[in-house]
């Protein structure tokens, strides 16, 4: 009998592994493949699937999970996991040394310094408020681009778009508002009032403001003022010199800009604690220029040098361990079309970061069904309780969505949705990839 009780015992102990590393039975595979695979949504159009139990280690349906899409915003996901292993649990603000009679600083792409967002760390602003002597600074370690390869030239002027930079300010975007009935407008940061001037040749009927794509001119229209109420945000033109000019209004006193390479080697690095509300932005309302300034940051800490190419080439071959093989990754935020990324690799990744991080601080970054960021309106759960946490994707004619998802029974899985190519907007595919997820919520 002892024997017995033991054996049960052993069973009882094992058997919610076992029920979480199953397969699809018959009738379920039937029923996922016509939902996925018989899908007149889907058909019109180049899609891929892939639906994964990392606790079992087993691939439980897969359509073209090998092939290679355009992911748009899921290749954040790739962004989030190398900064998580390369910045763990502190981000660099600046690093600085002395030369002769100079402090010189360097950034070290800190994307929320002075970034009004985000509650401030005044780790920076005192020391540099604080420092004896002249100050200047540097950007001779930023070995990079204002826009990744493969962006939109002319969106410099939208503000999803905003210029990289070793150290950004004020999110490097600037407001404008009015209030029409007094005719006034109010700028932050404020240094950026004299550089705005009203266009008679703009005839557009939309309310505008549009910066010069050279230079800090930006030029509203009369349309502005003909709206009670007007607020909008573009993006500066990011340079050393200008970068200079905001420390100096800023600080109020004088930063220099060091045209020369520092010859000193004695660098001391400022941080500040790794801010998961700023990772939650960043996934959540998938935020272009936190992703790119991200990668820069994690450069810069594994470095010394701003470079995403370097970056990138460092977590596909040391992070990932050269796997997965043949994808293509060019930026940070995915607003390059250059990317391309194969369901079975963001659920390689994805995997990754389910077994290197705490379910719940992972599921408190990614964006919830129901609750919060790009799927607030999308995948909501029952009674409020959300089920799937996961990054969407969306380029014209491109959506994709890759993350987790918890069913009924409690069990994760990891899932990735890729479709490109298809005309009209992404609703219908929405749509239909909500059936899909509801059923395997509710059946496996």
């Amino acid at each position: 009998m002892r024997k017995i009780a033991q054996i049960l015992l052993t069973t009882l102990f094992f058997l919610p592994q076992f029920l979480s590393a199953q397969a699809l039975n018959n009738v379920q595979k039937a029923a996922l493949d016509k939902l996925v695979l018989q899908s007149p949504v889907f058909a019109r159009h180049f899609y891929g699937f892939m639906l994964y139990d990392p606790n079992g280690k087993l691939t439980l349906m897969q359509k073209d999970a090998d092939k290679f899409f355009t992911p748009a915003s899921n290749t954040k996901i790739m962004t989030l996991y190398t900064a998580l292993r390369v910045l763990r649990d502190s981000m660099p603000v600046l690093r600085h040394t002395r030369q002769g009679a100079f402090t010189i600083v360097q950034g070290l792409g800190n994307p929320v310094f002075l970034n009004p967002m985000f509650p401030q760390d005044t780790t920076a602003i005192t020391f540099l408020r604080r420092t004896k002597g002249a100050l200047a600074f540097s950007a001779h370690n930023f070995k990079d681009g204002r826009f990744g390869d493969g962006w939109a030239w002319n969106d410099f002027t939208e503000s999803y778009q905003p210029e990289k930079g070793s150290m950004p300010l004020y999110g490097n975007l600037v407001d404008f508002s009015i209030d029409s009935s007094r005719k006034e407008w109010r700028v932050k940061p404020a240094f950026f009032l004299p550089s705005l001037e009203y266009d008679p040749n703009n005839t557009s009927t939309s309310a505008q403001v549009i910066r010069d794509e050279d230079g800090q001119h930006f030029r509203y229209n009369a349309a502005a003022l003909r709206r009670a109420r007007y607020s909008t945000t573009a993006p500066f033109n990011y340079s050393d010199h200008l970068i200079c000019e905001l420390l100096t209004d800023t600080l109020k006193r004088k930063v220099q800009h060091w045209e020369q390479a520092p010859t000193a080697i004695d660098w001391k690095t400022l941080s500040m604690p790794m801010q998961d509300s700023m990772l939650r932005v960043f996934m959540q309302d998938s935020d272009n220029f936190l992703a790119e300034q991200l990668l820069l940051m994690s450069a810069a800490k594994q470095f010394g040098e701003l470079n995403t190419e370097k970056i990138i080439e460092y977590s596909k071959n040391v992070l990932l361990n050269g796997a997965p093989e043949g994808m293509v990754w060019v930026d940070g935020s995915g607003l390059s079309r250059y990317n391309l990324f194969a369901p079975k690799t963001l659920v390689g990744v994805l995997e990754r970061m389910y077994n290197e991080q705490a379910t719940s601080r992972l599921f408190s970054i990614f964006p919830a069904g129901g609750v919060n960021g790009t799927i607030k309106d999308w995948y909501a759960g029952k009674d409020g309780k959300p089920y799937v946490f996961a990054k969407t994707g969306t380029l014209s004619n491109n959506h994709n969505l890759s993350g987790y998802l918890r069913t009924n029974k409690g069990r994760i899985l990891i899932f990735s949705f890729m479709h490109n190519h298809y005309l009209g907007g992404a609703t219908p595919i929405r749509r239909e990839m909500q059936k899909v997820l509801e059923w395997i919520r509710d059946n496996l």
